[in-house]
């Protein structure tokens, strides 16, 4: 009975540390990768103006994770400080924890299209081509 036991915490034991190993790969590789977040504020009327042309925009790169953060929520607040962000709305490109760009204000369609191809789309050329 005892050797039963003993294999069955030996099973348990097992199988908690592939889960452990299987969250710490996760954790990394989500680390490693380019998302856009969106900073914004309910009050903010040019948010207001700002997220319908947003909203459009970024279902054109729909393999790209899109994080929004509200500054009313302390958390999103803190993360947007973090980041960097001074006025609502900005919009940030994130690439391994790191902003790769920024863009603030109600801008449109066009000129936020452009900032994100330019942020995660890599030139033909392989080569930054500027603008």
């Amino acid at each position: 009975m005892k050797g039963g036991i003993k294999r069955r915490w030996m099973w348990v034991a097992s199988l908690f540390g592939c889960a452990v190993a299987a969250m710490v790969l996760w954790t990394g590789a989500s680390a490693n990768q380019t998302k856009v977040v969106y900073v914004f504020s309910e009050s903010c009327g040019y948010c207001t103006t700002f997220t319908p042309t947003f909203e459009q925009v970024i279902k054109e790169f729909p393999r790209w994770q899109v994080e929004r953060l509200d500054v009313h929520d302390k958390r999103d607040l803190a993360e947007a400080e973090r980041l960097g962000a001074e006025a609502t709305p900005t919009v940030f490109v994130v690439q391994d924890g790191a902003v790769a760009g920024k863009l603030e204000g109600d801008v449109p369609a066009p000129a936020l299209r452009r900032f994100l191809q330019k942020h995660l789309t890599k030139p033909l050329s392989g080569k930054d081509e500027g603008g």
